[in-house]
């Protein structure tokens, strides 16, 4: 990979996260610790990133906040592999939420047609929901965010308070496992912080890339999560740690 190449993955990744290691981006590109530090100092030098202990940080430090059809492209096989373990948690009768990320409108294209009531904030959801013929669909109103494809504000979350929801279906920027899940997106962390507490359980669709990442708005604490489904590239230490801290687990198979 020439270095121009390497310059611009480097950049996509900040944009993801917010920050990155060295030791991280020399693993993920296989070259040695040094080229990596040459290649943040030419990007710092052009003020396109700012050198920190250990790695690199955006201008702003924080994750850019990616528009829904940007997010749709990324790790589709694990999103993918994730809903087909979701899937089987719908039941008829129930109530489930889903939240506008791409992982759950993952799950929500494989949804069977059977009687249960959604409730959601996600255009996508909704489009695709308005052909069941036996699903009750429940929009949450509120002002429309183009960015992001999802309805936000005080009336998207006053909805969630007429509903006894069984499940809410939520994605994040980024999972640590001090702190919880993170969104890059106020009023969006907003609406899921009230999602979390309103639901009976709260099921985490998260694919490997999102662990150890930390974005502006923490909304679910560690014990607010009853399960999360991700996909086999999860590092089996970490696993074990999110299972020691009596969260359930269930790893798909992003590979079939």
């Amino acid at each position: 990979m020439l270095a121009q190449e390497r310059h611009q993955q480097i950049l996509s990744l900040l944009e993801a996260r917010g920050t990155v290691r060295t030791i991280d981006l020399a693993e993920e590109f296989q070259v040695t610790d040094e080229t990596i530090r040459r290649d943040l100092q030419v990007l710092a030098d052009n003020e396109q990133l700012t050198r920190v202990h250990g790695g690199a940080s955006s201008l702003t430090g924080r994750p850019m906040l990616q528009s829904f059809s940007e997010r749709s492209h990324l790790n589709t096989a694990s999103k993918q592999a994730i809903a087909k373990v979701a899937v089987e948690m719908i039941q008829p009768g129930r109530t489930f939420a889903f939240d506008s990320s791409t992982t759950a409108v993952a799950l929500v294209s494989i949804l069977p047609d059977l009687p249960y009531r959604v409730v959601t904030n996600a255009l996508a959801v909704i489009e695709h929901l308005t052909v069941m013929e036996k699903v009750e669909l429940v929009s949450t109103g509120g002002r429309y965010h183009p960015k992001t494809h999802t309805f936000v504000g005080g009336d998207s979350i006053n909805t969630l308070r007429h509903h006894h929801i069984h499940t809410a279906f939520i994605s994040c920027i980024g999972f640590d496992t001090e702190r919880g899940a993170s969104e890059g997106f106020q009023q969006q962390a907003t609406f899921k912080e009230r999602l979390v507490q309103f639901a009976e359980e709260v099921v985490l669709l998260i694919d490997s890339s999102k662990f150890n990442q930390r974005s502006e708005y923490y909304f679910a604490e560690i014990g607010r999560v009853t399960r999360i489904i991700t996909d086999n590239n999860i590092e089996a230490s970490l696993a074990s740690e999110i299972r020691a801290k009596g969260m359930k687990l269930t790893i798909a198979d992003s590979n079939t």
